[in-house]
């Protein structure tokens, strides 16, 4: 009886921590998706935005967001990495988050290799089974969870409270402006219209898409951290935070290098108010 119970934390321990093999494979994973993403993709999609008739601004505005969405993934092994020591309850909901990105990105691409070229397209637009791959893996690697969990909840102020709500209505609106009305009208519509290589088309396309994604986990990340215990939510809202800096800095890099001239000066200054207004809402360590 006694050596039973003297087991019993090491064993509740062990099963509470992460399954290392889907980790570890899951970061193998990504490190690949990333590399390839890089260094094999980008430079003929990018050849083959650039030479088609869309809109300068458009044109322009796509490669930037390639690149801050290649960026993007190749925090996913970064993050999977930092996993590793990190207590259940903030590992869990942090894995099922990598898990939701990764996962959308793998349905994006199926979506639009169906839709472009039929099944065919799904040997053409190899991307969907990493990303598939990347999520399933991410998933798996999730541990139990535990049987008893004392987390506390994030605690805010009455003053906080309004800033985060405030937050979050800007967050809200900042995904509807990108994803519905610069979906249906901007740059994503211009690259529909041009003579834009078919190879490359639905690629950049996705690209576009996952960004609404981002976009979207803004207010939804916020909301959730209400009710997620605080060291969990304070990493998953530093996160997005994170996320939406990715795409400020290719956004002020693009057009800090003359490389976007025709694009919206504003665009990294509303950015950069969205990461400064995310990260303060993240959940304190009291």
């Amino acid at each position: 009886m006694t050596n039973a119970t003297a087991t019993q934390p090491g064993s509740t321990l062990a099963a509470a921590t992460p399954r290392m093999w889907a980790l570890w494979s899951a970061a193998a994973f990504a490190v690949m998706t990333a590399v390839l993403q890089l260094f094999v993709w980008t430079a003929p999609t990018i050849h083959d935005l650039m030479v088609g008739n869309a809109a300068a601004e458009a044109r322009q505005g796509l490669r930037m967001m390639w690149y801050g969405v290649a960026a993007i993934t190749c925090t996913y092994p970064l993050v999977l990495l930092l996993l590793r020591r990190m207590p259940p309850v903030v590992t869990k909901p942090v894995l099922g988050f990598v898990a939701l990105l990764t996962g959308s990105q793998a349905l994006l691409f199926t979506v639009a290799a169906l839709w472009m070229d039929g099944p065919q397209g799904l040997l053409s637009l190899p991307q969907w089974a990493l990303y598939a791959a990347v999520a399933a893996l991410v998933w798996l690697a999730r541990p139990p969870r535990p049987a008893e969990s004392s987390a506390p909840l994030a605690r805010r102020s009455r003053g906080r409270l309004v800033l985060f709500w405030l937050t979050v209505i800007f967050g809200g609106f900042q995904a509807i402006l990108h994803g519905v009305v610069a979906t249906s009208q901007g740059w994503a519509a211009e690259l529909l219209a041009s003579n834009t290589p078919p190879a490359s088309r639905p690629a950049l396309y996705v690209t576009w898409l996952f960004s609404c994604v981002v976009f979207i986990s803004v207010p939804v990340a916020l909301v959730w951290s209400l009710r997620a215990p605080a060291a969990a939510g304070r990493f998953v809202v530093r996160y997005v935070a994170a996320l939406i800096g990715v795409l400020m800095t290719s956004w002020a890099g693009t057009v800090a290098f003359g490389l976007g001239p025709d694009m919206d000066p504003a665009g990294p200054v509303s950015l950069a108010i969205t990461v400064v207004l995310i990260a303060l809402n993240a959940p304190g360590k009291k």
